[in-house]
């Protein structure tokens, strides 16, 4: 029926528009410089790092922007992961469309110097000789042996008889050498992204971890524990770090089983797990904050330990130390110096979160009571960065794969010769020879060259 086939004429014309999409070049050079680009921020903007180690590079309100469009966690973003799903598909996508092609060529040579084939030859020649037939067979299959190795496919047809001499055929597969890698890269890295974990983890001197928070915020045992025994840095004389170390145990079952300092591009791994020296830095471990009242007179000192409640002198009112910022920024861009984030607890009420400024305590006044920092003391920690990745392999096997396939496609070629001797109308051997290559055609023009130059010596 008409209306029938219009509506799979225009399914077939759909199909068709979506194929071509996926095979083309614009798409190919489109997800390229979009991932370039992407790569290039995630490189100027660590990647998965704790939350205060962006707060010392940005504004607070700079980092929340960061978060919500994913800049700080972009490889696992649903935007990047679309971007890696389409170009695979591109690849799969071409990958089909030349392979059947290929193939065909591969299986089924023309092994048939015939006059349309030897019309698409540039470098063809024709020798016509003296010699018996049986003669020159045998000596330019001899020559032509020592450049291509193998037997010849030798063809007798009306016209003569045809040797077709191939080498480097398999260099075809090339570019599904190539694209095979790209995928199991992507596969490794899927595999790693599903099975394997990424955190980050500050480990004060003399402490112990057994457990990491990875980017998706919850806590992964580790089945051991990771003891920190000394942190150490070393400086220039400008101030900026030269050297920074952790001398690091893995503990299990009470029993120290691997001891290793670690320093940048030189972790310590166990049991799949890596650890890599990342950042280090200070943290406080006690608070002193004198307290004063409405009228300013002082209601005495109070040592906060981070992390727990204590009470304010002559109420029932608790305060904690909760977070701590060496370098804050206020909501102008200037910089106020040194703070400390506390919460204040009142009975019957939410927390109140504030932040205590070491350098203005005129700015500390907050409801009832202001507070002066008086004392920070601070421990040295180191920061490592804790990874999982049972996809590593196959990255590494998908990598080597991908510099072979590279290297057969660039220093590789797919090359073929054909001879045809048959008799002229008087009676001698005529030989016409040529080839052709689908890489670097100039050398190859002088190979054939070569041995036309030899085949023409044949009867001297």
């Amino acid at each position: 029926m008409p209306e029938d086939n219009k509506v799979k004429q225009k399914q077939t014309d759909v199909i068709d528009k979506i194929w071509g999409i996926f095979i083309s070049l614009r798409l190919v050079v489109i997800l390229l410089l979009v991932l370039s680009v992407l790569s290039i921020v995630g490189t100027v903007i660590e990647q998965n790092k704790p939350p205060q180690e962006y707060y010392h590079l940005f504004r607070p309100e700079t980092v929340e922007l960061l978060a919500k469009l994913g800049l700080l966690d972009m490889y696992h973003s649903w935007w990047f992961t679309s971007c890696l799903a389409l170009l695979a598909l591109n690849i799969i996508a071409c990958t089909m469309e030349r392979y059947p092609l290929i193939m065909k060529g591969l299986r089924k040579p023309n092994t048939v110097l015939d006059e349309k084939l030897e019309a698409g030859l540039k470098d063809s020649a024709k020798i016509r000789y003296s010699l018996p037939s049986e003669t020159v067979e045998k000596r330019i299959t001899a020559i032509a042996g020592k450049t291509f190795s193998g037997a010849p496919v030798v063809t007798d047809t009306e016209s003569g008889r045809h040797f077709f001499y191939e080498k480097g055929k398999y260099t075809r597969l090339s570019f599904f050498l190539t694209h095979l890698s790209i995928l199991i890269i992507f596969g490794g890295a899927i595999t790693g992204s599903l099975l394997g974990f990424k955190g980050y983890v500050n480990i004060n001197e003399g402490e112990t971890i057994s457990a990491v928070k990875v980017r998706q915020g919850q806590n992964t045992d580790l089945n051991f524990s990771l003891q920190c025994n000394s942190f150490n840095v070393d400086y220039y004389d400008n101030g900026a770090p030269k050297d920074y170390r952790s001398d690091l145990s893995v503990i299990r079952n009470g029993k120290e089983v691997i001891r290793k300092t670690i320093r940048v591009n030189d972790p310590l791994s166990y049991e799949g797990i890596t650890f890599y020296q990342s950042s280090f830095g200070s943290i406080p471990e006690t608070v002193t904050l004198e307290i004063r009242g409405r009228d300013g007179g002082s209601l005495g000192n109070v040592v906060a330990p981070v992390g727990r409640q204590v009470d304010i002198p002559r109420s029932d009112v608790k305060i904690e130390v909760a977070d701590y910022r060496e370098h804050f920024h206020m909501q102008d861009g200037s910089e106020a110096g040194t703070v400390v984030g506390v919460n204040i607890y009142r009975p019957g009420t939410a927390p109140e979160g504030v932040w205590l400024f070491e350098a203005h305590p005129d700015m500390n006044r907050h409801g009832e009571y202001s507070f002066v920092v008086k004392n920070i003391q601070l421990k040295k920690y180191t920061g490592l960065q804790v990874t999982k990745d049972p996809g590593v392999w196959m990255v590494w096997t998908g990598s080597v794969l991908l510099v072979a396939g590279i290297m057969m496609a660039f220093f590789m070629s797919h090359k073929k010769f054909w001879i045809r001797m048959e008799k002229d109308r008087k009676g001698r051997v005529e030989v016409t020879a040529g080839g052709t290559t689908n890489k670097n055609k100039h050398a190859f023009a002088a190979e054939v060259a070569g041995l036309i130059q030899s085949f023409r010596e044949v009867s001297k």
